[in-house]
């Protein structure tokens, strides 16, 4: 439970985290930039977390070594080593959602090792059920006033199928998920701010139903949104008095398209009676995965990508079932990419995962799946 100054809260927050290594990037992705650059992964970003109350992430992969075979690839991959949350907590983020749809890649026993291991790395948890209940994040102000942040999935569940359901705050029906909000208005004396895995990948803009649901969201009162799961950036809009933040893109990921290189850290700043301000601080991922404020070009482009006027000046906005369409295009294309960047790299694949990775592409070309 962290304090702050009366009535005002002062929030850094980032897209998807992953300490390990993306399928493709096996044996040189995030888990190894980690194991070799060490704080110098975030080192140069630091900075901007410095004055901020709260500072939050979504984990997107299972960090924890439970049950782990180094050498079998499906063991390996996506999972991060629990070293490196010590760096993501020197950088200066202190709370880590973990509803996602990679949270039970690697099973239940490394999933509850891994919310032991964020939480021995002094960082807070959020994200998980307990009870029928999602863990909250509370900060009291000086007034006695209680804010709350908390985090959801909407993505369909893609490693467990239990029918006693998923240890984390997976939400499949929107009108109870606005019920859920509803009911935490009423305990929440202060701002209320949503952490949300949502909507569909390599799209640079949310589709009608996200927008709709992000707007139901304040209008339950959420005083703020914060999206992910895009990969990509969003743009960011300012609806009534909340902000909605529909995806912040990746934040620490070894996938190699520029558009999931470019990414921000969004610094909102909340103060009873009034709207919130906020500013987004340009970031790139570096080709060896480190990160750095982005260059003005850059910068540029990020300002596009998060920009709403970008989004209003779209002609013919697609419906839900176009935009799910755009999607699938979206997804061939990137398998593609995928394709050419595991050729480009033959050479840096350890042998053992090299074998395997052809194998599984082989089975799938051949399977169709």
């Amino acid at each position: 439970m962290n304090k702050s100054d009366k009535d005002r809260l002062t929030i850094s927050a980032v897209g998807d985290i992953s300490l390990g290594d993306h399928p493709v990037c096996a044996g040189f992705g995030m888990r190894r930039a980690f194991a070799k650059k060490a704080e110098g992964v975030l080192g140069e970003i630091s900075h901007v977390f410095k004055d901020s109350d709260i500072c939050i992430g979504n984990l997107e992969t299972v960090t924890s070594n439970a049950g782990l075979k180094p050498l079998w690839l499906p063991s390996y991959e996506m999972r991060g080593n629990p070293s490196a949350l010590a760096f993501v907590k020197s950088a200066g983020i202190d709370t880590l959602g973990v509803a996602n749809n990679h949270a039970m890649q690697h099973g239940r026993k490394a999933f509850a090792d891994m919310t032991k291991q964020i939480e021995g790395a002094g960082i807070s948890v959020i994200g998980l059920d307990e009870g029928g209940r999602t863990r909250l994040k509370k900060v009291v102000h000086e007034s006695g006033n209680e804010s709350i942040v908390y985090s959801i999935s909407t993505r369909p569940e893609e490693w467990d199928d239990s029918p006693e359901g998923v240890p984390y705050s997976l939400r499949e029906a929107n009108d109870k998920l606005i019920e859920e909000a509803k009911l935490l208005r009423q305990q929440c004396s202060g701002f209320l701010i949503c952490s949300i895995h949502w909507g569909l990948e390599f799209l640079d803009y949310p589709g009608p139903d996200q927008v709709e649901l992000g707007r139901q969201l304040i209008d339950a009162g959420v005083d703020v949104v914060l999206g992910h799961h895009s990969h990509v950036l969003q743009p960011v809009e300012r609806y009534k008095k909340g902000l909605i933040f529909y995806s912040l893109g990746n934040f620490v990921f070894d996938l190699w398209p520029r558009s999931t290189k470019l990414t921000t850290v969004a610094k909102v700043r909340l103060e009873a009676g009034h709207e919130p301000e906020y500013e987004c601080v340009p970031v790139e991922i570096a080709d060896d995965l480190t990160l750095s404020v982005a260059s003005p070009s850059a910068a540029k482009e990020i300002a596009s990508l998060l920009s709403w006027d970008r989004y209003e000046s779209l002609l013919g906005k697609p419906s839900e079932e176009e935009y799910t369409q755009l999607y699938f295009d979206e997804t061939k294309e990137f398998r593609y990419s995928s394709y050419r960047y595991f050729a480009r790299n033959l050479h840096r694949y350890p042998p053992w995962f090299l074998v395997q990775s052809l194998a599984r592409t082989a089975l799938r070309r051949l399977t169709g799946s």
